[in-house]
C-alpha cells in the first residue's frame, strides 16, 4: 500500500481530502503531503533508502483536538515500513490549527 492510499483510507470521516496541492477554498479538515526527503539508509551499501515525509493536517476546529485525532488515525493507518517521528500542532494566523506529522520509512 502506498503512503497516499494509506492516508486516503484513514478512519476519520471528517477529513475532506488528501492533497499535494490544496484547491482554493477547500473545506477542512484536510491532509497535505508535504516535504519529502530521501537519504542514505542505515546500511553501508546503497540497497537501503530512508524517507522522511511531513504530513500537514489543517483543521478549522477551535482547538487541537481534531488535529490530534486525525494524526492518531494517520498513525494507525501507516503501513508497517513507516514510523511516527514527531507531531507539532500550532495555531495558524488564519485561526486554523496546523499539525505537522513527521514520519520515516525505509526502502530496501
Amino acid at each position: 500500500m502506498t503512503l497516499y492510499n494509506a492516508l486516503q483510507a484513514i478512519s476519520n470521516p471528517k477529513v475532506t481530502g488528501v492533497f499535494d496541492k490544496v484547491p482554493l477554498e477547500q473545506e477542512g479538515p484536510y491532509i497535505v503531503i508535504g516535504q519529502l526527503q530521501s537519504l542514505e539508509g542505515r546500511l553501508l551499501s546503497d540497497v537501503e533508502r530512508a524517507w522522511n515525509v511531513d504530513i500537514h493536517i489543517w483543521s478549522s476546529y477551535q482547538g487541537r483536538k481534531e488535529t490530534v485525532q486525525i494524526a492518531d488515525a494517520i498513525r494507525s493507518a501507516l503501513p508497517e515500513k513507516w514510523f511516527f517521528e514527531e507531531l507539532i500542532v500550532v495555531e495558524d494566523t488564519s485561526g486554523w490549527y496546523h499539525g505537522i506529522l513527521t514520519i520515516r520509512g525505509y526502502d530496501r
